[in-house]
Order: C-alpha cells, then structure tokens, then sequence
C-alpha cells in the first residue's frame, strides 16, 4: 500500500515538473494564443525545430492531440487537429464560408499560414490555397 502511494505522489510530482518546465519553454504571444483558441487544452510537449526554409522554429502538442507550429518570435504557422478540427474562430471567415459551401461534410484539420495566403487540409485529406483575404486559389491533388 504504501508502495502505491509513493508511486503516485512521484507521478503527480512528475507531472507537475514537466508542466513547468514545458511552460517556460514557450513565448508568453503563443500561451496567449493557446489561451485564447484552446482554452481546455494545456501543454505537454515543445519542441525546437528547422522549418523547411531553414529557420528555427517550435512545436508545442497539447493534451487533446492539436499540434501548433510557431516562428521563434511566437506567431503561429501551422495548427494540425485531427479529431475536431482547427478552432473556426482561427480560421478566416471566407474559408469557412467556402468549405461550408462547397464541402459541407468535412472540416478544416490542417490550417497554415504560407506566402501566398493560407493553405488547409480538410477532414477528406483535400488540400486547398487561399489568398490572405481567404478567397479560394486552388485545388492541390
């Protein structure tokens, strides 16, 4: 019995160490961020990284799955959730108008913020382009 309970004080312990550490890893812009799009969500993971230009980046995955992608300064470029989708009020009204309207089944698991504007992945694995004001560019195959 007593086994038991130390081993559960050392997981709580674990945990509670893990969290602070994790917290202190990341800009306070993208825990607001994370406050702000995934209120229920906190995180368990950060990671840094090279994007594909060749730039720093980090990855923080929270508890529910969602994995975000930030710059070094703490904006946000890509956001992945597989099982709900990404928050609809992260994504641009007129994206959400145009799969609303033109994929009414699916939803928006993949949202990235690129050059030319914005690129989603829908819940079907369509990717589509949209322009910075969210107008449809294309279809990717």
């Amino acid at each position: 019995m007593r086994t038991r309970i130390w081993t559960a004080a050392l997981w709580c312990l674990t945990i509670l160490l893990t969290t602070a550490c994790v917290d202190e890893k990341v800009p306070t812009s993208s825990k607001a961020f994370v406050d702000k799009y995934f209120p229920l969500s906190t995180i368990v993971l950060v990671e840094t990284d090279v994007d594909d230009d060749g730039g720093k980046e980090f990855c923080v995955l929270l508890n529910d799955g969602t994995k975000i992608e930030f710059d070094m300064q703490g904006a946000w470029k890509r956001v992945s959730r597989n099982k709900t989708g990404v928050p609809a009020t992260l994504i641009p009204q007129a994206i959400i108008q145009y799969v609303k309207k033109n994929y009414p089944e699916d939803v928006v698991t993949k949202l990235s913020k690129k050059p030319y504007g914005y690129k989603t992945e829908l819940s079907n694995d369509m990717d589509l382009r949209f322009n910075p004001q969210g107008e449809f560019i294309e279809k990717i195959d």
